[in-house]
């Protein structure tokens, strides 16, 4: 969250097994539901798309009024908010606690498979599954009936990413996403059909407990001694802008927690699930002759680097995300290997598989990918008085202080659309720009953007043929990137079709007796043309629909598994290899 968030809680000495009142948790779910009434950009969206309305609180109320602990409550507001099938909008219990039984799972060719195990916990002698082998069951439960289970209280914008999620919480139970994780017991059953054999095993295997489990928050004070909360004082006049063009997954999502065992280190390391999501190094293992170039030095962004098939000479760059520790750092960087690859390759492969997504770098990157004009995304904002009121301030200070002159001019034009909305009674503005690329100046009419040039004014951008890896974990940027990319003609997206998290996104208070937290999404972005997706009606939204891969790469499958991507690799070369041979015919 961009704006302060102060919470002053009174304490009282209370029994240990106390619950929240009803009325309680009555006034905090009224709390949620009003954060959402107000603030949600996609209400109407969800509305037409999915038969959800969010006004309509009446049967949630009366499920509240009817709960007979504080987790049940938790449970409730879960899949309130999973309802809007929304990876940016999640509701969170505040706690630490997460018990795992250190194996990774994920789906390939529609069964749950092992990805990894960890060995120091679990020795092969004593538990001698592996990689590749089916999870069948937990305790005494399908695993289909599991992840049914898990959908109820998270969703993700797209069936197949929702689905993947929720097999991670099969061996992976964070108290975040999974209320009742804190009853769990000491040991997990497990069913595993072996691959080797067919058979199946029956292993009992330790939940590993770390964190404070939370089973009941009240009950607390009265409203006088109830939390205050307070946006505070604004004194960074780039606030409101990150907060618009916040397209990210939240660092506190349960798939970025918890840790992996390397096998090629023997120790453990973070970053267990899901493999390589937002990782600087791609899940796979690169072809051989593969000339690494960046991506070894701890300072280094993107992972890059050249080989050759069938005498084609081929550059690969990967974005882990767009949001780069040093922005500045990051573009030289990217300029530097553009220029290279410019210089000493054929075709490109530009690589936003699992991809967490980010800010305003993905239009500079864009820059450097399109060597002509173009046309990025707008965004149509969901306007409160409190916004509009954060953006005239930051605007005033913004001019105090001699800010560059882009940003002024950004809060200019989209205070007036605001002031205009809300005069009208609309809830959204038109589309507005939302990044103006820290290299490009001032914001351009029609929101169209020029390719990036070098000292000598010359274009800078890639200019041969190159291709765009994506799959559903391409996330929010990593959604918009590919879109953009596609809605330019620039090059075929190559894999699955992207999450569907189209929307900048921001953390409210969603409950002061429960403590507890909801992600909203802001605004909804827009593509410069409508598409037509199987499943969904034509539209300019990237919210659930995605953007869909123009040739299909699934990398998902056993075969990948196994061989650590050897066949999806030697997929996407070959089509950018016949990509290239036909231009040159």
């Amino acid at each position: 969250m961009t704006w302060k968030l102060c919470l002053i809680l009174g304490t009282i000495a209370l029994p240990a097994a106390a619950q929240l009142t009803t009325d309680q948790k009555l006034q905090d779910f009224r709390t949620l539901t009003s954060v959402y009434a107000k603030r949600y950009a996609p209400a109407n969206w969800k509305k037409a798309l999915l038969q959800v309305d969010l006004f309509d609180a009446a049967r949630w109320m009366e499920r509240v009024r009817r709960s007979k602990d504080d987790l049940e409550y938790f449970e409730i507001a879960s899949e309130y908010v999973a309802q809007l099938d929304d990876l940016h909008s999640s509701f969170r219990m505040q706690t630490s606690f997460f018990a795992d039984t250190g194996i990774v799972v994920d789906i390939y060719d529609g069964k749950v498979l092992i990805e990894a195990v960890n060995r120091l916990a679990l020795p092969a002698a004593q538990f001698p599954f592996e990689t590749g082998d089916e999870l069948v069951s937990v305790d005494g439960k399908p695993v289909d009936i599991l992840m049914d289970e898990f959908v109820r209280l998270r969703r993700r914008g797209n069936p197949s990413t929702t689905r993947r999620s929720a097999a991670d919480l099969l061996t992976f139970r964070p108290q975040s996403a999974l209320p009742r994780a804190a009853e769990l017991g000491e040991n997990a059953v497990l069913v595993i059909r072996r691959a080797a054999t067919g058979e199946q095993e029956t292993h009992t295997v330790p939940w590993r407990k770390q964190g404070v489990p939370t089973r009941n928050i009240g009950p607390v004070p009265d409203v006088k001694w109830a939390a205050v909360a307070s946006r505070g004082v604004e004194t960074d006049y780039m606030a409101p802008w990150r907060e618009l063009t916040n397209f990210t997954v939240s660092p506190e999502d349960h798939l970025l927690r918890g840790e992996i065992y390397s096998s090629e280190t023997g120790q453990l390391e973070p970053r267990r699930y899901l493999l390589g999501w937002g990782a600087r190094a791609p899940v796979w293992t690169m072809p051989q002759g593969f000339q690494l170039r960046k991506g070894r030095a701890a300072l280094d962004f993107h992972h890059s680097g050249v080989y050759q098939a069938e005498g084609v000479r081929i550059g690969y760059i990967r974005f882990p995300n767009f949001a780069p520790q040093s922005y500045t750092g990051a573009l030289a960087e990217l300029a530097e290997e553009v220029a290279f690859f410019k210089q000493n390759t054929d075709a490109l492969v530009v690589d936003v598989m699992r991809n967490t997504g980010g800010g305003c770098y993905m239009l500079d990157a864009a820059a450097y990918l399109i060597p002509r004009p173009f046309s990025f995304f707008g965004e149509e904002i969901r306007v409160t008085a409190d916004r509009i009121n954060a953006v005239e301030t930051s605007r005033r200070l913004a001019v105090a202080q001699r800010a560059p002159e882009w940003i002024i001019r950004y809060y200019e034009i989209v205070l007036e659309e605001m002031q205009r909305a809300y005069r009208e009674n609309r809830g959204l503005t038109q589309s507005l720009p939302a990044c103006t690329g820290l290299t490009q100046g001032l914001l351009p009419p029609g929101f169209e953007n020029n390719p990036a040039v070098d000292r000598d004014g010359n274009i800078a951008a890639y200019d041969k043929p190159l291709i765009v890896l994506v799959d559903e974990f391409s996330t929010s940027a990593g959604d918009i990137f590919p879109a953009m990319l596609q809605d330019n003609a620039r090059g075929p997206l190559v894999g699955t079709r992207t999450n569907g998290a189209g929307g900048s996104t921001s953390l409210w208070v969603a409950g002061y007796f429960s403590e507890s937290l909801t992600s909203n999404t802001n605004t909804l972005v827009l593509r410069r043309e409508p598409v037509t997706a199987q499943g969904y009606p034509q539209t300019h939204y990237i919210e659930n629909v995605g953007a869909h891969a123009d040739i299909q790469l699934n990398y998902m499958t056993r075969e990948n598994l196994m061989q650590r991507g050897r066949p999806f690799v030697d997929a996407f070369t070959k089509i950018l290899v016949d990509m290239v041979k036909a231009a040159q015919q």
